[in-house]
């Protein structure tokens, strides 16, 4: 240990933290800075770097060498000092260098004042009443996922003298023009679509309704207010549609044939029974995630805390930067985009704040967790999260290691695979409302299974903009 540091609140969430560095590391740090100075002072009839103490002291005086110890060593003595005592700064500090004096033989001494993040102490956060997550697996799903599978493997037929209804398909040539001029992308032949989709717009749909093959029709459509061309912008476009096919999608019949087909199964009642047990593994898998997140919910909304200030702005900030980065890749301003979705800016801002301030006490949460219950996490756990996650995208596990620690993130991994645990931990010591006391989660099968499920899927860090599920985008949306 290298300093001696001791803290006082000076007012909520800000402390004055007071750091003494003993003397024999303040003459470490003076010998290091010499010969820093050495390395950069000329000196006549010296090598650069071989100049003794004696002549720097001599030719410089002592006070750049107290200012090199300053500027080299304050930094990471503050660090030290935050680390024993633990705290967690969410500012810069305010450290005076004018009232610090440095002196060889004697210790040094120096106070900063720092904004702080919250550190709260948690209790009862073990038996949790939650309500029970619904998890049965009905007959009308098992039906539904099956009926899905068939869509993939439909084929499209001429449905000869049949009129165009929502779900049918219909083969146009299409030429669009505005003031009497073809624009780009306005025209088409071949064109197939689905009538009553919302990819198309509301005009095609209306038009197409009702009509038959060798009809040809006059569809008025007005171009949106922020369409990409501005000179079409908010214009009334005019197509002329020739449909040529009204085509039906015809399923195959959920018979042993398809599910041969479809699938490793030679019965279709293998295939159900596969599909219902992926689908009980899915809602397995929410209700335990329903529990964590209710147990979560519960204690982050009984914090008696006051989230910073700071803290939300930040994030409010960020999450702007991200969203205008985002739309930047498609052309689009901000301004024009919160117009579209109806959308001003003191609202998404007073979201993303509601957001932050959400997340935030979820992680002053799960950090409660963590403390009071010891977690750690290894370096073997840290390196099997991150082959898991360069699985998902296809990297080679060295390849994200080091655009991990290319960006300094190897510790905020562990910090979120630590809060993963704790949350876990939170779902396996919750209680049923409908069970009784002392019936868990764990006891009924609803719970976390330790190893079973790996980290990564309900971190809280208000900085990565997850909440354990609760992080979806504050509206609004791209």
């Amino acid at each position: 240990m290298t300093v001696k540091a001791e803290m006082e609140e000076v007012e909520k969430n800000k402390v004055r933290i007071k750091v003494e560095v003993p003397a024999e590391e303040v003459s470490r740090a003076i010998d290091r800075a010499f010969r820093d100075i050495a390395r950069e002072v000329f000196v006549p009839g010296f090598r650069r770097g071989r100049v003794p103490r004696r002549v720097l002291q001599a030719r410089l005086g002592m006070e750049p060498v107290y200012e090199e110890v300053k500027q080299s060593n304050l930094p990471d003595y503050y660090r030290e000092a935050l680390e024993q005592l633990d705290l967690e700064p969410i500012a810069e500090p305010e450290i005076d260098l004018e009232e610090i004096e440095i002196e060889e033989g004697k210790p040094l001494s120096f106070q900063a004042v720092v904004e702080v993040k919250p550190r709260v102490e948690l209790t009862g956060y073990k038996g949790v009443v939650v309500e029970r997550p619904e998890e049965e697996v009905t007959e009308e799903e098992v039906q539904r996922a099956l009926d899905n599978l068939r869509e993939r493997f439909a084929q499209l037929e001429v449905a000869s003298g049949k009129t165009l209804s929502d779900g049918d398909y219909a083969l146009i040539d299409f030429e669009g023009t505005v003031n009497g001029q073809p624009f780009e992308g306005g025209s088409a032949k071949d064109f197939m679509l689905e009538v009553g989709s919302e990819n198309i717009w509301p005009e095609f749909n209306q038009e197409l309704r009702g009509k038959r093959k060798g009809d040809i029709l006059d569809v008025k459509v007005k171009m949106p207010e922020q369409f990409p061309d501005p000179e079409m912008a908010g214009k009334i476009a005019s197509f002329k549609v020739l449909v040529k096919e009204v085509k039906v999608k015809k399923l195959p019949e959920a018979d042993d044939d398809f599910a041969k087909e479809a699938s490793k199964f030679d019965t279709i009642q293998e295939l159900k029974e596969d599909i219902r047990g992926r689908l009980q593994e899915m809602k397995s898998e929410r209700a335990r995630e329903s529990v964590r997140l209710q147990v979560l919910r519960k204690l982050a909304d009984g914090l008696e805390v006051e989230v910073p200030r700071r803290m939300v702005d930040e994030y409010v900030q960020r999450r702007r930067r991200d969203l205008e980065a985002r739309l930047a890749t498609r052309g689009i301003a901000l301004e024009s985009y919160l117009k579209a979705v109806n959308y001003t800016e003191k609202r998404m801002e007073e979201e993303f704040g509601e957001e932050a301030e959400r997340l935030i006490r979820n992680e002053l949460v799960l950090d409660a967790v963590v403390r009071a219950e010891g977690l750690e996490v290894s370096d073997e756990e840290l390196e099997k999260e991150i082959e898991r996650r360069a699985d998902m995208l296809g990297l080679k596990p060295e390849t994200l290691r080091s655009a991990i620690q290319e960006r300094e993130g190897l510790e905020d991994l562990r910090v979120d695979l630590l809060r993963d645990k704790a949350l876990r931990l939170l779902g396996e010591h919750a209680v049923f409302a409908d069970e009784g006391e002392g019936q868990s989660p764990a006891q009924t099968g609803s719970a976390d299974h330790g190893e079973e499920e790996e980290g990564g899927e309900a971190s809280a860090s208000a900085g990565a903009g997850a909440s354990g599920g609760e992080g979806e985008e504050a509206t609004p949306r791209e």
